[in-house]
């Protein structure tokens, strides 16, 4: 079944919260989605990045604290998502050459829908997505494991103080790179 490319507005996705095991990583990434916002958390030793997507801005915030020191860097994106590393919103890889419905399966105690992609990334392979569109794992082509899977999924309201900086992270626009639209963010108290 061919799809055709995502449209100018992006879809809301459900709101949730979820662990996901990325593969390289040594410990679990959190995921918190609200409609067109994601916050993605990696922690690897005593250094915290936080990745906050705002697709209605076309706003990316790389968040980084080390010690003390707690910096967010602001980056434009496009509003489609369309290119993501780590799609967990099925929607965002309908625009792919070809998706294929090959049967069903079970993630981490979720029923999915196994789906064949080809042309996402350029790439080809496998994602089991659930009832409500979210992409439980991805297998691209040549892998014995995934490249992602969800450990845990809780589809519930999420709190919107997780998609802004807390008061203590300083703002950074990097020169050309058009990424003003931070500069209107207020952060959290």
């Amino acid at each position: 079944m061919a799809f055709p490319s995502i449209a100018q507005t992006p879809r809301l996705a459900p709101d949730f919260y979820a662990t996901v095991w990325v593969a390289g990583f040594d410990k679990l990434m959190e995921v918190r989605q609200s409609g067109l916002k994601r916050r993605v958390d990696v922690a690897s030793g005593a250094v915290v990045q936080s990745f906050l997507t705002d697709r209605t801005r076309g706003l990316l915030l790389v968040m980084t604290a080390a010690g003390k020191r707690r910096l967010a860097f602001a980056f434009p994106i496009a509003q489609d998502e369309s290119g993501a590393p780590l799609p967990l919103d099925f929607g965002l890889m309908k625009g792919a050459q070809r998706l294929t419905r090959m049967g069903g399966s079970n993630v981490g105690g979720h029923a999915c829908a196994l789906w064949r992609y080809v042309g996402y990334l350029g790439k080809s392979g496998t994602v089991c997505v659930a009832g409500d569109d979210t992409v439980l794992q991805m297998v691209p082509d040549g892998r014995k494991n995934p490249i992602f899977q969800v450990m845990s999924l809780t589809v519930t309201r999420q709190d919107p103080r997780w998609f802004t900086p807390p008061a203590d992270y300083q703002i950074a626009v990097l020169p050309g790179t058009g990424g003003l639209g931070a500069r209107t963010l207020a952060p959290t108290r």
